[in-house]
């Protein structure tokens, strides 16, 4: 009943799976030869034959178009591509749709999901070549370029998603940022959300020195001081908005009604590695862009298949992916990205005169190709054109 009262208002989406098109042989040509003379037939088998001689040889030669043949290097090469993955967590949702539905072996992409705990951890493997995507947190990716990592943003993985969460009777208390002066406010660190906040409060002229912010490790250990109120309220991400309500508390605003489309999640990889072969990365967000297209496409089987996945409940699941705050999307968000990164100056997060800069860190050309793969396939696809439509590099 709790998940039916909140969810009441989730959009409609079509369903229906994706379907394969298939030929069928010619019939009739039995019953054609069956009715020739005997001399006929004998006639008829060596023009076969030498027509056959001649495809084959003509298969043969070089420069020839048309599909490939079975030893073409093109067809056969593959790529192995380690992806990082915090357990069963459903953030890079499309990643681990791609994955489960065999998208990434359509394209040629042998893909593992490396398990890793925590972000500095990731980012290490990242530079050293032990692993080659990760598909979480932007604060990690522009805290390393910041002090010198070569690294690349190539795609995004979730815009905004983040909420302030009090108490039910301090709801309307906190729906303005004058609220915040003076209080105690839980985050968690590698959020973006509460960074963007920080911003909006300095331009509503509430100095950041009138603000506590005390960072906790979990968002669940952020509604927990709220509940206890160790703090007046709190910023949580990665659908807890919904953990927030079926546990009594209230959700005032989200930040997206300040920062509309703010980063959250992005694809990071080794600058090196994307320069040296950037083939295996278009195809890898092509297959993403297909898993979007199943998951606008086909509900039914997007909810199932990372249900199955994660062993969260079909009814979670549906809410994650179709009606909580965040904003799936594999657009990398330059300017987004940017912006952000410049608020971390602002904020002290990272050295406000690092010679490094995020400009040169951020590649829309991947994501550009992959969505014209796309619309190649699916020219029709509504979705997909308005991605396109969107794209800004």
């Amino acid at each position: 009943m709790v998940f039916r009262r909140l969810l009441s208002d989730r959009r409609s989406l079509g369903s229906g799976p994706l379907r394969g098109v298939y030929g069928r042989g010619v019939p009739g040509c039995g019953a054609l030869c069956a009715r020739m003379p005997m001399k006929s037939k004998k006639y008829l088998f060596f023009a076969v034959c030498a027509a056959l001689l001649v495809a084959g040889l003509s298969c043969l030669a070089p420069g020839t178009p048309g599909a490939a043949s079975a030893g073409d290097p093109a067809q056969e090469k593959t790529w192995n591509l380690r992806v990082g993955q915090m357990g069963t967590n459903l953030k890079p949702s499309m990643v681990l749709l791609a994955w489960k539905l065999g998208y990434y072996r359509d394209e040629g992409l042998n893909v593992t999901l490396a398990q890793f705990s925590g972000f500095n951890d990731a980012m290490v493997a990242l530079t050293l070549g032990k692993m080659d995507i990760l598909p979480y947190g932007v604060i990690p990716t522009c805290s390393f370029v910041a002090q010198g990592a070569k690294l690349t943003i190539f795609g995004g993985t979730i815009s905004e998603g983040s909420a302030c969460v009090t108490l039910p009777q301090r709801a309307r208390e906190f729906s303005t940022l004058e609220a915040f002066r003076g209080k105690t406010i839980a985050v968690v660190r590698a959020e973006t959300g509460h960074m963007f906040l920080k911003r909006e409060l300095r331009k509503a002229g509430i100095p950041l020195s009138e603000v506590r912010f005390v960072e906790l490790p979990y968002f669940q250990s952020v509604l927990e001081a709220v509940h206890k109120k160790q703090a007046d309220a709190g910023i949580t991400n990665t659908g807890f908005e919904l953990n927030a309500k079926i546990q009594g508390l209230a959700v005032p605003f989200a930040i997206a009604q300040y920062v509309p489309n703010f980063p959250c999640c992005r694809q990071t990889c080794a600058t090196e590695a994307l320069e040296r072969d950037r083939e295996p990365y278009v195809r890898f967000q092509l297959a993403n862009l297909r898993a979007m297209k199943t998951m606008y496409d086909n509900p039914e089987l997007t909810v199932k298949t990372l249900a199955e996945f994660s062993g969260q409940s079909e009814e979670y699941v549906r809410y994650f992916v179709y009606d909580s705050l965040m904003r799936i999307t594999m657009d990398p968000g330059r300017e987004k990205v940017l912006e952000f990164y410049q608020v971390m100056k602002d904020n002290g997060d990272i050295d406000a005169n690092t010679p490094f800069g995020m400009e040169e860190a951020i590649d829309t050309s991947v994501y550009r190709d992959a969505l014209d793969r796309a619309l190649e396939r699916w020219p029709n696809d509504r979705n997909l054109q308005r991605m396109k439509a969107e794209f800004g590099e």
